[in-house]
């Protein structure tokens, strides 16, 4: 009898392991908590959800573990095999936001789609997602009879949480489906509107007790080579000999606190940034931040002000940081030595900018963590020169919500500036007090910004003040233009039904921006409405009233904007989007700045032709006409079109092909990309560089470049 009872339970506890197969057995989960998902939150506001959605976590001592069954229609089910976060636009997909801390400071968000399929975020106290955050984790999906079913794993050292035997992690669970062919989210909570960010409204929660929590000891070593050919000044193609680097960085955990470090990384991006069209533009563009070392502590930098841009650290000879995330007391530290340094200096309406030499750059953060979401926080940043020279800045800022339906937050800025030395700005614009020429001079400045907003199920009303005195700069943020002070006044109503239009609202916003003199830069109103319809027909239109804007002291009025939008997405197999943008604009690129007609184009559209390749195709004109002689003041626009073969989830190669008219050049790009977890990542590739010259077109430069970078993970 003891000998049948011992047979059983070792039986039991044999079947109740999770096998990660993506295949939810109920042996398997029979000891797991259970949850479901009982609401749709869009398009409709928390009613019944139609399907059935059932979720069972479990954990052992080194993972946690995440179980979906989708149950209900199949028929309309669209998914394909995508890169790492390639899952979030397009495809369904079931996903668990976990918050370890409980206070709704941020949560990390793990998702699948019905074919294995993986992406993550880090998602923080004002829902805005972090596409570029990487941790590890897992899954596995397959079609079933019912829908479709998903497994998770998720090691415990890819997630912070409190020093605390009785963990209590608050849980976000969701799908996302096509329902009869028309886009909605499921959810296991209410979703309130003005309740504060969506992890903190939770009230489902699951518990871990005794958890040992294994400090993270990785080194990520990388190898980097490319060649590059480019033709010189007098016609020949010179070969330069092939470059290659070593790299070394790593991660280590101690007592609450993650040290990591970079020495000579390389931080050149493989694949090229979006062109974007700055024809008529007179500041600096912004590119996204895609380098993984600056991934973990992004939220620490958050600002309405841009007083960080991660990207202001080009060249780092090395790199470390040093942040810890307590349950209310949380800080980052970034120390850096940069061999190449871009500088933006802002203006009245302009920017300019060069690349100096070396600098060395501090940030630290500092916050301190209130229940859903709020926080007050401090921020310094500081940059030496080696030319000479430094800047500062000290920001305060807080976040707050008051009778669950009104939230404010500030932002507080002091900047300090003693300039370099150098000759890479050079122009006879100056502002009120000083030159925007680097020649030595100090002087400080302050920004500020205030917001309140009051938000329920059907209307959302918003208040919005920032400012940027004639002397703010920030050296190590994003600021291209200052002098000014911008007061926005918003009100929008929210539609949602079963009818045609499923889902909707109409805005309208007042806009007065003045300079510190008084000076009106921009009064406006905007009016603008957009339609949800059945089967992913989704229509925008806005229309905008500049009653007086000026440019460099020349003053217009009733500059008159109109845009128009369509997507439509009828089945997983086709995406499109289509604008137009007509109307009045400044024409500021001259000496003299007019008003001109605008006529813009826009068509993005994506044709998944099989499980595993899709095509791609994106075109975007631009062009501003004289009222006085109808020639252009500019005419051009920017076309190209991408295939990919996703050979799994972690590889594909993808060609490119773009086409500049405003520069009548382009560029063709080759890459084959690994990347099995979220540091491991091997890339093969080649682009070749044309230009058009006297109707020929002519090679100007090539680069054939690989990298290989392994995570050695000794956790």
């Amino acid at each position: 009898m003891n000998r049948l009872f011992l047979l059983l339970f070792l039986s039991f506890f044999s079947f109740s392991d999770i096998k990660f197969d993506g295949i939810v057995e109920d042996t398997e989960w029979s000891d797991a908590e259970v949850y479901d998902l009982p609401f749709e939150i869009s398009p409709s506001y928390n009613t019944k959800a139609e399907h059935e959605t059932l979720v069972y976590i479990k954990n052992d001592s080194n993972n946690l573990y995440v179980a979906f069954k989708a149950l209900g229609n199949k028929e309309y089910i669209r998914a394909g095999i995508r890169a790492r976060d390639g899952i979030n636009w397009l495809d369904d997909q079931v996903a668990i936001g976990i918050d370890t801390f409980g206070d709704g400071r941020y949560y990390i968000r793990f998702s699948a789609n019905p074919l294995g399929s993986i992406g993550d975020n880090k998602v923080d106290n004002k829902d805005d997602f972090d596409g570029s955050y990487n941790v590890e984790f897992d899954a596995k999906a397959r079609l079933t009879n019912f829908g479709y079913e998903v497994e998770f794993v998720i090691p415990f050292s890819s997630l912070n949480f409190p020093d605390t035997n009785n963990q209590q992690w608050a849980l976000m669970l969701s799908r996302k489906l096509y329902n009869k062919g028309t886009e909605a989210r499921y959810m296991n909570y209410k979703k309130i509107d003005g309740a504060g960010c969506i992890i903190c409204q939770s009230d489902e929660f699951y518990s871990v007790d005794n958890i040992v929590k294994k400090n993270k000891k990785r080194l990520i070593p990388s190898f980097t080579a490319n060649s590059v050919r480019e033709r010189n000044p007098e016609g020949n193609m010179n070969e330069e000999p092939i470059d290659s680097e070593v790299s070394l960085g790593g991660e280590y955990e101690f007592d609450g606190n993650n040290f990591e470090f970079t020495i000579n990384p390389d931080f050149s991006q493989v694949e090229a940034d979006q062109s974007q069209i700055n024809i008529n533009s007179t500041t600096a563009l912004r590119f996204d931040e895609k380098r993984i070392f600056f991934n973990e502590g992004k939220d620490f930098l958050s600002s309405d002000l841009a007083t960080v841009y991660t990207r202001s650290i080009n060249d780092p000879e090395y790199a470390i940081k040093l942040y810890n995330r307590g349950e209310k007391h949380s800080y980052y530290f970034l120390d850096a030595e940069d061999a190449t340094t871009p500088i933006i200096v802002p203006g009245y309406q302009r920017s300019y900018s060069g690349l100096l030499g070396k600098s060395h750059a501090n940030i630290f953060s500092y916050n301190y963590n209130i229940e859903k979401g709020q926080n007050i926080g401090f921020l310094a940043t500081n940059r030496d020169y080696e030319e000479g020279g430094a800047s500062t800045l000290y920001s305060l800022k807080g976040n707050f919500l008051f009778n669950e339906i009104y939230r404010t937050r500030f932002e507080l800025v002091s900047t300090d500036m003693d300039e370099p030395i150098s000759n890479v700005i050079n122009t006879s614009n100056v502002s009120k007090e000083h030159t925007y020429n680097l020649d030595g001079e100090s002087f400080s400045g302050y920004g500020g910004a205030f917001g309140l907003s009051r938000e329920t199920e059907n209307w959302e009303t918003r208040y919005y003040f920032a400012t940027k005195s004639p002397n703010y700069r920030s050296d190590l943020g994003f600021t291209t233009e200052n002098d000014w002070k911008k007061h926005s006044l918003n009100h929008k109503y929210k539609y949602r039904s079963n009818g045609l239009i499923r889902s909707g609202n109409i805005e309208i916003r007042k806009d007065l921006m003045q300079d510190y003199d008084g000076n009106i830069i921009d009064q406006e109103t905007v009016l603008s409405a957009r339609a949800e319809l059945e089967n992913q027909l989704n229509i925008n239109f806005s229309w905008d009233n500049s009653h007086k804007a000026s440019f460099e002291r020349y003053t217009f009025k009733n500059i008159k904007d109109y845009n128009f939008g369509v997507s439509y997405s009828p089945s997983a197999k086709f995406w499109m989007r289509f604008g137009y943008d007509w109307g009045e604009r400044i024409a500021r690129n001259i000496n003299v700045p007019e008003i001109g007609d605008r006529k813009d184009f826009s068509f993005n559209s994506s044709f998944q032709l099989t499980d595993q390749f899709r095509l791609q195709y994106r075109y975007r004109k631009n062009q501003l006409t004289s009222k006085a002689t109808n020639e252009d003041y500019f005419s051009g626009y920017i076309t190209s079109l991408r295939g990919t073969y996703q050979f799994d989830k972690n590889s594909f190669f993808k060609l490119v092909h773009e086409y500049n008219n405003f520069n009548d050049d382009s560029y063709t790009q080759a890459l084959f990309q690994w990347q099995p977890d979220s540091a491991t990542i091997f890339y093969f590739g080649g682009t070749v560089n044309q230009e058009d010259i006297e109707g020929t077109w002519e090679v100007e430069g090539s680069q054939v470049y690989m990298k290989l970078q392994y995570l050695f993970n000794f956790d």
